[in-house]
């Protein structure tokens, strides 16, 4: 069986339906002005968002300009980039860039030579060869 009606505010006495109506009217009023408030708190994130970046590309675009500004100084006085053991960029003097490339020749000229595996395969072998016959002559004194 179906119940079919026609108006639903026939159900209702009139002074309910206001009542109802009205609370229901204050519900939305109340969610009007949250939203409102919501798009309000995104749109000042979003300024905040935009002031930040602005920031950030201004103190690059500084840092960008001040690099370019030591770098022709430093040409322009004859300074030389040298980079060092860690991969740092140092700007030093003529002198300096002499005395620290002087330094390096001299730590690399105190390193040990590269010797090639078949070498060290070679003295290995002959090491274990020598061991083998000392093993064997002692065998020999202690047998008799």
């Amino acid at each position: 069986m179906q119940l079919v009606m026609t108006k639903p505010q026939d159900h209702l006495p009139p002074d309910e339906q206001d009542a109802i109506a009205e609370e229901f009217r204050a519900e939305l009023e109340a969610e009007h002005v949250q939203r409102q408030q919501a798009q309000a708190e995104r749109h000042e994130r979003a300024r905040e968002k935009r002031r930040a970046r602005q920031t950030r590309e201004q103190v690059l675009a500084e840092s960008e300009l001040k690099e370019q500004v030591r770098a022709d100084f430093y040409k322009e006085k004859g300074y030389k980039l040298y980079t060092d053991s860690a991969g740092r960029k140092h700007w030093l003097t003529p002198e300096e860039f002499d005395w620290r490339m002087d330094a390096r020749a001299r730590r690399d000229s105190h390193r040990r030579s590269f010797e090639p595996s078949i070498w060290v395969r070679k003295r290995t072998l002959v090491m274990y060869a020598a061991a083998a016959a000392v093993a064997i002559v002692l065998g020999l004194f202690l047998v008799d």
